[in-house]
């Protein structure tokens, strides 16, 4: 099994972190000034900090790790000491694997319509890889490295390989 962490951007997790804590503090010192509008404020302070909390856990506290084997790509969550399994996918449903860039100019009935985003970095070179899952097209946009992505392209080849040969042993 070959495994891919990616690296955190550092930069950017402060930045997040920073910004989301000055908005809803600014917001909420605000309230305090213009009581003409203070429950109107305070109501957009509240969804600030609701929103400041979901990014903070998804894009800070959250980490992904990928993985391939011969015939599975899988991607496990890491939260704290919790390790959650996100998805495992079977590399012969595999259509292809392709730059999120690339991704984009795909005409819209090849593109996918279940979606998932497994990032750890907001701006990140991410990848899509797009599957058959449950007879409907799906895409898992994730961040690899090359070397990753060189050894989950020949593995999805291998698996691919490996199916059409059980088929034609099959007849």
């Amino acid at each position: 099994m070959y495994i891919c962490k990616p690296e955190r951007n550092v930069a950017q997790t402060r930045l997040l972190l920073i910004t989301c804590a000055v908005v809803t503090l600014s917001i909420f010192f605000i309230s305090t000034v213009v009581p003409a509008y203070n429950s109107l404020v305070e109501t957009f302070g509240f969804l600030s900090l609701v929103v400041s909390i979901l990014l903070v856990y998804r894009y800070s506290m959250t980490e992904f790790e990928y993985g391939v084997t011969d015939c599975d790509f899988t991607v496990t969550k890491i939260v704290g000491n919790k390790r959650t399994p996100v998805c495992c996918v079977a590399l012969e449903t595999a259509i292809d694997l392709l730059t999120k860039s690339d991704y984009t100019k795909l005409s819209k009935n090849e593109k996918a319509i279940t979606k998932y985003s497994l990032k750890q970095n907001m701006f990140a070179n991410s990848y899509v890889f797009l599957c058959d899952f449950n007879e409907r097209r799906a895409m898992i946009e994730f961040e690899p490295n090359i070397q990753f992505v060189m050894i989950l392209k020949n593995a999805i080849k291998n698996a691919k390989h490996q199916s059409e040969n059980s088929e034609s042993n099959d007849i």
